[in-house]
């Protein structure tokens, strides 16, 4: 199987996780807790990894996780600057719950290709300025930007602000 939805599962073993690695992706959405050793094994699924359901992990299994290619953690509503240090290895991040940032975790972060934070619904201009180093960023609800977050963010490939109900003239031209 090349894509596995188990969206109902809320526990798996660790020789379940093992057995679990051979897929492209894999949807484990339900889950609350994992072990390291399910990190270890879910972190050499090739594709994409989903664990929505996990409210936070620790920094050993997002040092392990971080081996994936693209994973989805939008349960987490924080990290710690070590988690992000880790989590930045990853080339596609999905972090939807988080509802803040640091300066620093926007720094640390930024060296993600492709990140979603689309649970911040405020940024500053340095932190506009420090994701602006992503190839691609989502960043949905933010209903307004500043001129200079603006034009920060302008140098992203790919960017989401679906967000937005407004946006003045000076903006449009930077984006």
């Amino acid at each position: 199987v090349e894509d596995l939805g188990l969206n109902g599962l809320t526990s798996i073993t660790d020789e379940q996780a093992g057995s679990l690695s051979k897929v492209e992706t894999l949807h484990l959405n339900a889950l609350a807790t994992i072990t390291d050793e399910q990190a270890e094994s879910l972190s050499k699924v090739e594709y994409h990894v989903e664990l929505n359901g996990l409210t936070s992990i620790t920094d050993e299994q997002a040092e392990i996780l971080s081996k994936g290619h693209w994973l989805s953690l939008d349960g987490l509503t924080s990290i710690t600057d070590e988690q992000a240090e880790s989590l930045s290895k990853v080339e596609n991040l999905e972090l939807n719950g988080l509802t803040s940032l640091t300066e620093e975790r926007a720094e640390i972060l930024s060296w993600v290709r492709q990140l979603e934070l689309n649970g911040l619904t405020s940024i500053t201009d340095e932190q506009a300025e420090s994701l602006s180093n992503t190839n691609s960023l989502a960043l949905n609800s933010l209903s307004s930007i500043t001129d200079e977050q603006a034009e920060s963010l302008s140098k992203v490939g790919g960017l989401e602000l679906n967000g937005l109900t407004s946006i003045t003239d000076k903006q449009m031209e930077s984006l």
